[in-house]
């Protein structure tokens, strides 16, 4: 297998790059990105080092400076996106740029160099929030923000090229994920940063919000065995079954690292905030054989890089 990462300097991309240049059935790996604030060079420091791995400095809405990396055969895996759900309330227009327009350019470009396949990476957010229970593949998408929107657009745009023209697509609907190289905006490694220096972690509203946590291994490990093994045309949630409120993630960094103050400071809620979301990974389990390692709060053994 030939592969092009679209989106590869970001956190979950370098992971998926790592883990695609150690395994022996992948022949070579072509990351594509733009590098923008959230995407390092550094997070690809370990592939640097091996002959499998090549990179250009590419943005995946101008086609004209990537179409030549794609070659017939190739497998193409988009983590390309504008991802900050705070960023796309002040400023929606680049996230249906790059998320959904950006999505439909890339595919485009695939097929007219004959790639033999395509993953679009997506999120749990596209489906809103989920008051009980848990939802899967076959439910309705009900995005709240604007980034949210952007990513359900990538991925309608993504399945219609597999029902219009039979170019086999897969997407990935990943739950909240945590691990080494996140960009400090998020809530975890942010809550790390603030907490190491003795300062404070603003929390929106009452703190009580759910999320799904999966780490970035089990995540990267997923999409790999999507790749490889997804049927044509269909979607694939990726979650771990663990559902903490962001209280609980800060008092669990907290116990972790051993700070010994009040580490929460409460601050106005952000606008549209879904206050739970909860997805059901039982397709890709029992389909697909893929099942999640590691569990949010038992295992902090690679915290000190997160």
């Amino acid at each position: 297998m030939n592969i092009v990462v679209t989106g590869g300097a970001g956190f979950i991309g370098s992971h998926f790059v790592d883990l695609a240049l150690a395994d022996p059935d992948i022949q070579s790996v072509r990351v594509i990105d733009s590098l923008t604030y959230a995407g390092s060079k550094k997070n690809l420091s370990l592939a640097g080092e091996n002959k499998k791995f090549n990179f250009l400095q590419a943005d995946i809405l101008i086609t004209s400076t990537y179409s030549d990396e794609i070659h017939a055969g190739d497998f193409v895996v988009n983590f390309a996106a504008e991802s900050h759900v705070d960023n796309s309330i002040m400023g929606p227009d680049k996230f249906f740029q790059t998320n959904a327009l950006g999505v439909s350019r890339l595919i485009q470009t695939c097929m007219n160099n004959d790639a033999r396949k395509f993953l679009q990476v997506s999120t749990d957010e596209v489906y809103g929030p989920i008051i009980t229970g848990e939802v899967d593949e076959t439910d309705n998408l009900n995005p709240s923000s604007p980034y949210a929107a952007s990513k359900a657009g990538g991925d309608l745009f993504s399945l219609s090229f597999w029902k219009t023209f039979q170019f086999p697509i897969n997407v990935t609907r990943g739950a909240n994920t945590f691990g080494p190289r996140q960009y400090p905006e998020k809530l975890i490694p942010l809550a790390l940063e603030r907490m190491r220096k003795g300062q404070r972690v603003p929390v929106y509203g009452s703190g009580l919000q759910c999320r799904e946590w999966i780490h970035v291994h089990d995540h990267a490990r997923a999409i790999l065995t999507v790749l490889k093994h997804g049927v044509a045309g269909e979607i694939y949630n990726i979650g771990s079954g663990v559902i903490l409120t962001n209280i609980e993630v800060i008092e669990k960094l907290k116990r972790a690292i051993g700070a010994d103050f009040d580490v929460i400071e409460y601050v106005e809620d952000r606008k549209g905030h879904d206050f739970r979301y909860a997805i059901s990974s039982q397709k890709i389990r029992k389909e697909l054989g893929w099942i999640p390692i590691s569990k949010f709060g038992e295992n902090f053994t690679d915290i000190e890089s997160w």
